[in-house]
């Protein structure tokens, strides 16, 4: 029998926390199918090389319109993409642990969400991943407490409830896309996660606060046109693959996290120059800063997610 290809195109650094995920989903289709499909894994380059002759593209367009079937994109780039629901997800102290996470990523409020991504834009979700777990800061200099965020310049990708975080916190919002479209990193914090730190940082955020404000949410998407074809059977074999690769991966995000924050060799290597962990009391004042954006942003998605989410 011959394979059917199809491609599974990266999108985010570092690259290897993506590349294990889609080869234990390839690893798990294989046994659901008998082997039926190849998944070509194909880095950003690597396939803007192969298939677009060096041409720069976006990953998510190349998935909606059917010239790559599957990828992985971050919940801000699924919420720039018309998809604003996803936004929640970033909300601050929105989860109250992993096993909460869980519940709703596999629950009714996760099938919403993917419902409403394929509302917006035809793209299908198969299953939410972690890609490094809960948020920490990287800065420049020491972030201790509330007060040092004070008019530092935070990066504020495109995410509005972001924005809104940087400004209760006093810090001064600075893009991380000039207007030639060129990346900018030089910005004096910045969100990230122990696992993507030195993918986010380029060494310039030494200073890791351990604020756990809030998840950096991945999802496993598909081309809707791909899923169509698909008979019944290979439509569920690909569901039961994504949810196994999801789990693996949230519970190998947590890992790769614990020992980055525990291993001082570890911290040496990604140029972490000190994590700050918090007190109790700090943490408590912060959840207290953010709050009011419950209020600010329930009706800016398009059901009560928010609500559903907490009640999870």
């Amino acid at each position: 029998m011959t394979k059917q290809k199809i491609k599974w195109l990266l999108f985010h650094e570092p690259v290897e926390l993506f590349i294990r995920t889609a080869k234990d989903f390839q690893k798990h289709l294989d046994v659901l199918t008998n082997n039926k499909y190849e998944i070509e894994i194909l880095t950003l380059s690597e396939y803007q090389d192969k298939y677009l002759d060096g041409i720069i593209c976006d990953p998510f367009t190349e998935l909606k319109e059917g010239r790559v079937q599957v990828s992985q994109i971050y919940a801000n780039i699924i919420g720039s993409f018309n998809s604003s629901d996803f936004y929640a997800l970033s909300m601050p102290f929105l989860f109250e642990n992993h096993d909460h996470a869980s519940r709703v990523f596999e629950g009714e409020v996760g099938k919403q969400l993917f419902a409403h991504l394929h509302e917006r834009t035809g793209v299908r979700g198969l299953a939410y991943t972690y890609s490094g777990g809960y948020r920490c800061t990287a800065s420049t200099t020491p972030i201790r407490e509330i007060k040092d965020f004070a008019n530092k310049t935070f990066r504020r990708e495109t995410n509005p409830i972001l924005a809104s975080m940087i400004d209760l916190a006093n810090a001064k919002k600075v893009s991380n896309i000039s207007e030639d479209g060129e990346s900018i990193l030089d910005s004096e914090i910045l969100e990230t996660t122990y696992p993507r730190y030195h993918a986010d940082t380029s060494n310039l955020q030494k200073y890791v606060s351990d604020t756990k404000h809030s998840m950096y949410l991945t999802a496993i998407l598909l081309n809707d046109e791909f899923m169509s074809s698909l008979s019944a059977e290979d439509k569920d074999s690909f569901y039961k693959a994504g949810l196994k690769a999801a789990r693996t991966e949230r519970v190998q995000s947590v890992a790769d996290a614990e020992e980055i924050k525990t291993s001082k060799a570890k911290q040496e290597e990604l140029g972490i120059a000190e994590v700050i962990t918090w007190s109790d009391d700090e943490i408590e004042k912060l959840k207290n800063l953010w709050a009011p954006l419950y209020k600010q942003y329930e009706n800016f998605f398009s059901f009560d997610i928010l609500d559903k989410i907490k009640k999870a």
